[in-house]
């Protein structure tokens, strides 16, 4: 019996990261899978100023620091909350306020150094020899993030994309791409082309019904797609509660009714954390409270009959 930890959409979370890299001794996990959503989006300055004082604004406030430790702490706190921090001063912000090309290096540059230090302490804390382990971009990920991951697979890393891999004793193809969202975010697909992407990637499995499929996008409706409507790109209110609506992928959903694959692991939508099932297949969304600190997840059970059984977990 095979014990697969499934989650998504980290966003940069290095608490969340730490938490992931203890699953295998703490869940005693034989696989392990960060699948989507890896990066954050924020990026924070901490800005000298003349008098030897440093400043900056986050989680809702400003901040003072007059100390080393002080400024080490909140570093610390950002990371730990998804975002990215830099020391700056004044003439730089306001260069990089007057060219947004400054800001996007600033960020990837942040991006890809986080995504190495995680590679890095995955690596070392975990044997892949012993455990499987996977990490794969999503639709908020830049492509940068790939050519990362890629450069650690000699060393046990696994990244899935655009071809079959093993896990766990099953093939397992994944799709990072998701249905478009009103972020216009990195990898975002008309569903039509999902359609055609996924279809490739199922001619390419030997049988479907034996198949793990790792989408980012959860299929459409289902207990996995549920988001806030959006007006303005602000949430729908009526009588004091936020509307839901279902905004998941139509062409996850029928592959998923086609094929039936074994299971199908999904993220992307925070707010669903949920299982379900489509047809004969179990479909999973662990959802994300990465700015809380808290890891969620999935457990499932594999034998050589195929899932033996999946549960959530949260810490």
């Amino acid at each position: 019996m095979a014990r697969m930890f499934f989650s998504a959409d980290a966003h940069g979370s290095n608490y969340v990261w730490r938490k992931w890299v203890n699953v295998p001794e703490f869940h005693k996990a034989d696989i392990l899978m960060l699948c989507g959503d890896l990066t954050g989006k924020a990026l924070i300055p901490i800005i000298e100023r003349d008098d030897g004082t440093w400043i900056s604004h986050y989680f809702g406030r400003k901040w003072t620091f007059r100390t080393e430790d002080e400024i080490k702490d909140y570093e610390r706190r950002i990371g730990d909350s998804g975002a990215y921090s830099f020391r700056t001063n004044p003439e730089e912000v306001k260069a990089m306020q007057e060219d947004k090309k400054l800001v996007d290096e600033k960020i990837f540059e942040a991006i890809g150094n986080r995504i190495r230090e995680w590679m890095d302490f995955l690596i070392e804390k975990v044997d892949t020899k012993k455990v499987q382990v996977m990490a794969m971009p999503g639709n908020d990920d830049d492509f940068l993030v790939d050519d990362i991951i890629k450069s650690y697979e000699d060393k046990g890393v696994i990244w899935p994309l655009d071809r079959v891999v093993e896990i766990g004793g099953f093939e397992t193809i994944s799709y990072e791409y998701v249905n478009p969202t009103p972020w216009n975010t990195p990898r975002e697909k008309k569903e039509k082309n999902l359609k055609k992407d996924l279809e490739k990637l199922f001619k390419k499995v030997e049988n479907p019904e034996k198949t793990i499929l790792n989408t980012h996008a959860p299929p459409y409706n289902t207990r996995l797609d549920f988001a806030p409507k959006l007006k303005n790109l602000k949430p729908v209110i009526v009588a004091g509660t936020v509307e839901m609506e279902h905004v998941g992928s139509k062409a996850v959903r029928e592959v998923i009714e086609k094929y039936q694959p074994m299971i199908g692991l999904h993220g992307h939508i925070h707010e669903s954390y949920a299982k379900d099932k489509i047809g004969n297949t179990p479909v999973v969304n662990p959802g994300s409270e990465y700015m809380e600190g808290i890891l969620r997840g999935f457990i499932i059970e594999l034998s050589d009959k195929g899932v033996e059984n999946y549960y959530k977990v949260e810490g």
